[in-house]
């Protein structure tokens, strides 16, 4: 694996370090090449490299990278997770029956789950709060406590919210639920009150590399400091404060630098070359956040001679459609390689309808005829890519699919969906969507292969005959949704299925905090007006600086064009001061 001599200096460093990483430095690269060094001292070893990550994603870039370099059976001596998969995998769960007050409930609730509207609906209404909105919503999702139990974040900030969340965990419990939040502060709890488990997990990891260190709560940090007080593991942690965007998570970043002290960690490692960004860009976000050294433009797009670009007084439809649209084709960026971002799913949701009625393939918010969240969505999407579209993960995505929803219908993990034995069922799967693909459209498609999963499934005994029939049923209520959103259901084809596998035809739409550690060749920024972008509630200096963090990641994202959107408003508020002379200065 090539590294630069930063990259590399950072490798080879055998004791704590605290590396700071520009975006687009290579940080993933770093990560997975230090993992593969030391994985050659632990062959013949129980012993293990890990690698926690912030998202789902991560974790498997970071495993199929590491795969690409790693010795035939070295990949047993890597375990790549999010912090919440950790923590409930090798410490909930094993061990939770040592917290008399943990009802045992082993299956995570997430928003995608139908029953988390339902779940908080019924603890908001325990405290006679019966006007629920989606920021109530968010609120429940990102509920989570400090080392004393106490909230932080954004439930934290919800009076209606933190007063409710009790029963909201109460109810999870009862139901056989656990929430992100619980999972880490149980955790914590069980390493905290039984330290020989602590002792037992890193006697395990010699080495534990931590990335996006920077949005890491103070209840993760004591977790870890857990760890580090057995002086049985090193630590490898990658962050960037200027990047630090999930404070209504719980998020810390001035802890970072008190952590690095407490571990004795070498901090004075940057990596500071931006291999994603033009120069004109990286320009824009050092005037954001000046950075020493400073960023420095040395990829393949840093000679792109296109500035970023401002649109104002329009509709965000109108600059997308007259603006955004023609310049990525003019300058030959694939429609996939295309994002727009915003703040929040709100404002994307209008405009991704507006979109796909123009006739422009969009995968995002809005996009989906259905909701994401009907049990056979999943399924349906990844069989109709692979039959549409192949890609060189379609099979690895549809075992993860499969095992997901198995696990949704029965809340039993069943693994052997990624034996040899599981490996048959998809392709029985997989020649079967085929056969229909070739014979029906979408929706005739969406019944028979709804009703031949269960078949398959029940045959091969991951389903019983009575959960089978759930996809079909799961189907019914994708039709429904159809129908409200007045979708042509006629024209309705396989490869629009299909689109949501495979999303390297259509324009996505994001928010910023999705959008985090992804790249894309053109990025177009819109809600940029002040009062939406800052916040008109963001009224304290720390406030302001956390949504200016926000842009600049949004900014980061951008390889070759960037556009700014400053959309006209009811309240004819002007253009962010983000893109004024103390910002990126295009106003």
């Amino acid at each position: 694996m090539r590294l630069t001599d930063q990259q590399a200096e950072a490798v080879h460093w055998q004791d704590n370090l605290l590396l700071t990483a520009c975006p687009g430095s290579g940080k993933t690269r770093t990560l997975t090449a230090k993992a593969v060094m030391e994985i050659e001292y632990l062959r013949d070893t129980p012993k293990k490299v890990l690698c926690i990550t912030y998202t789902n994603s991560a974790a498997q870039e970071i495993e199929k990278r590491a795969g690409q370099q790693l010795a035939a059976g070295d990949e047993q001596r890597l375990y790549v997770s999010t912090i919440h998969s950790f923590c409930l995998n090798e410490i909930l769960r094993p061990y939770g029956w040592l917290q008399p007050d943990f009802l045992g409930g082993l299956r995570v609730i997430t928003r995608d789950n139908p029953d988390f509207e339902i779940i908080a609906t019924y603890a908001a209404e325990q405290v006679n709060y019966f006007n629920i909105s989606q920021a109530d919503f968010e609120a429940f999702e990102s509920l989570s406590v400090d080392a004393n139990g106490r909230l932080v974040g954004l439930g934290a900030a919800n009076e209606a919210v933190s007063r409710a969340a009790p029963y909201f965990w109460k109810r999870c419990a009862s139901l056989g639920y656990v929430d992100f939040g619980q999972i880490i502060y149980n955790a914590y709890k069980i390493l905290r009150d039984h330290p020989k488990i602590a002792l037992s997990l890193t006697a395990r990891f010699p080495w534990i590399l931590v990335d996006e260190f920077q949005d890491t709560t103070e209840l993760q940090i004591e977790i870890l400091k857990l760890l580090y007080a057995t002086g049985r593991s090193k630590f490898f942690i990658v962050g960037d404060i200027c990047q630090s965007i999930y404070g209504f998570t719980g998020a810390r970043p001035e802890l970072v630098a008190p952590f690095g002290m407490y571990i004795g960690a070498k901090t004075n490692l940057s990596l500071s070359w931006n291999f994603r960004s033009s120069a004109r860009i990286v320009s824009h976000a050092e005037r954001l956040f000046p950075r020493l050294p400073a960023m420095t433009a040395k990829g393949p797009n840093q000679n792109c001679t296109v500035d970023p670009i401002f649109i104002g007084n329009v509709t965000s439809f109108v600059a997308i459609t007259e603006h955004f649209l023609p310049k990525i084709e003019e300058m030959n960026i694939p429609l996939g390689d295309a994002t727009i971002l915003a703040k929040d799913w709100g404002s994307l949701i209008s405009l991704a309808r507006q979109l796909r009625d123009f006739g422009t393939p969009v995968v995002g918010p809005g996009a989906r005829p259905y909701r994401r969240s009907r049990l056979f969505a999943g399924l349906a999407e990844q069989l109709c890519g692979a039959v549409t579209d192949p890609q060189p993960d379609s099979m690895y995505q549809l075992e993860r699919t499969l095992f997901h929803a198995i696990q949704n219908i029965t809340a039993h993990a069943r693994f052997d969906v990624f034996s040899h034995a599981g490996r048959v069922v998809i392709i029985r799967l997989l020649r079967v969507a085929k056969t229909f693909a070739d014979k029906f459209g979408a929706l005739s498609w969406l019944d028979h292969m709804s009703k031949a999963t269960g078949d398959i499934l029940t045959e091969s005994e991951l389903l019983t005959n009575e959960q089978a029939g759930l996809f079909y049923a799961s189907v019914q209520e994708m039709k429904a949704d159809m129908h409200r959103q007045r979708i042509d259901i006629n024209n309705l084809s396989i490869e629009d299925l299909g689109l949501f596998a495979s999303p390297s035809k259509a324009l996505r739409l994001s928010t910023i905090h999705y959008s985090k550690g992804r790249e894309y060749g053109a990025v177009a920024l819109i809600g940029l007006r002040q009062g939406s972008f800052p916040h008109f509630r963001a009224t304290t200096p720390d406030a302001v600086a956390a949504e200016k963090r926000q842009f600049y990641v949004g900014v980061t994202r951008a390889e070759r064009l960037l556009m700014y959107v400053a959309e006209r408003d009811n309240w004819g508020n002007p253009p962010s001061p983000f893109l004024g002379p103390q910002g990126v200065g295009v106003i």
